[in-house]
């Protein structure tokens, strides 16, 4: 995927906007979230 160019425009357009959790555990990007909603 890292490979693909398509992938690469996006990376460079949306990267700026990904911005890492401060309360995600060690390693992690993203945090865990409690489920508020459940719908079957």
């Amino acid at each position: 995927m890292a490979s693909n160019t398509k992938v690469q425009e996006w990376w460079s357009v949306c990267g700026p906007f990904q911005i890492s959790d401060p309360n995600r555990k060690k390693g992690e990007w993203r945090s865990s979230m409690e489920e508020v909603f459940h719908h079957d």
